[in-house]
């Protein structure tokens, strides 16, 4: 508190001085250099010959001023070179107006600012304690690389920016939210084909239904009434899950013989409800037998005696569908 009261006045001046010296280039450091500590006592004793001069002395500002203007740079700790501009207090010197007491002052508050610098330095690296560090297990990994999907997203997305850059390039006064608009063109791009890819998987699975049962009857052709005859045998000796699958398959050919649908291995289970969309009871029908086939067959769901006979029922129910006129 006595700094601020005293030498408050000064403080704009200590500030432009502080700034002075330390904003000054950096250089390395020369043998002819002063060292910081001399520095700070040649400052010292500049200030005590001051206020010890009993009259006003022209020589003592005379050699105040020298000694000032023949420091230029300062060494620091770590051994660089600061340069140091003295141009303020060698103004303030060399002003008749200003009593020695007042320059004495204001290199005593100098002085006190010198507590209040950084040190300049970089503390010394501990290697043994990063070694530490670096060894705990959070810091043993290797990058992965990237994934099909990631590789496919990050070719679909630069392919989508290239071709928006063709289109309206950087020096172009037509300006775009590119990068949005790259995310949502690639996140299309990316869901097409993985519905692409996923409806083949789907077919692929109805088809595989289709050709293992036949695979089971030797490879005579199935039709709905071998269908229905292999359902039951197979019901009848608790295998439910494969049952359903010959239920199944039996209306099918069922409504195929009938011109109802049209039946086809490279179709989905949802595409054949497409293609009876135009008759609604049939459609609801069909949609029921569809659901229960994909829970039990894809999804293996358990089917106890009296669900499966339930099953068995919506199948007869579609089953007895009028044929086509």
């Amino acid at each position: 508190m006595m700094f601020g009261g005293r030498y408050g006045r000064f403080l704009p001046w200590i500030s432009l001085l502080a700034l002075l010296f330390l904003g000054g280039r950096t250089i390395y450091a020369q043998s002819s250099s002063v060292t910081l500590d001399a520095y700070w006592k040649i400052i010292a004793d500049i200030r005590d010959d001051l206020n010890n001069a009993e009259v006003e002395d022209a020589t003592i500002r005379q050699n105040a001023v020298e000694q000032l203007t023949a420091i230029g740079e300062v060494e620091l700790p770590d051994g660089r070179l600061q340069t140091i501009n003295h141009s303020f207090l060698i103004q303030e010197l060399q002003n008749e107006n200003n009593s020695l007491e007042s320059v004495a002052t204001l290199l005593t508050a100098y002085l006190s600012s010198r507590q209040g610098w950084p040190d300049p330095s970089l503390p010394q690296l501990d290697k043994a304690a990063l070694d530490e560090i670096l060894s705990q297990p959070e810091f043993q990994y290797s990058v992965a690389e990237p994934n099909f999907l990631q590789r496919l997203w990050q070719d679909i997305r630069q392919g989508v920016e290239d071709f928006f850059l063709r289109l309206f390039p950087e020096d172009s006064t037509l300006r775009l939210p590119l990068n949005n608009l790259i995310v949502i063109v690639a996140t299309v791009l990316v869901a097409l084909v993985l519905a692409y890819a996923l409806r083949g998987l789907i077919a692929d699975f109805t088809a595989d239904a289709a050709m293992s049962a036949e695979e089971e009857l030797g490879g005579e052709p199935l039709t709905a009434e071998l269908a229905l005859q292999r359902a039951q045998e197979l019901s009848t000796g608790g295998d439910y899950r494969t049952a359903v699958r010959y239920l199944y398959l039996s209306s099918l050919l069922l409504l195929e013989e009938r011109g109802l649908l049209r039946y086809d291995r490279s179709l989905t289970n949802r595409e054949y409800l497409r293609t009876v969309a135009h008759r609604p009871e049939l459609a609801a029908i069909l949609r029921e037998v569809i659901d229960v086939f994909d829970r039990v067959w894809y999804g293996f769901q358990t089917l106890t005696a009296s669900e499966y006979d339930a099953y068995a029922q919506r199948v007869e129910t579609l089953r007895q569908q009028k044929e086509a006129r």
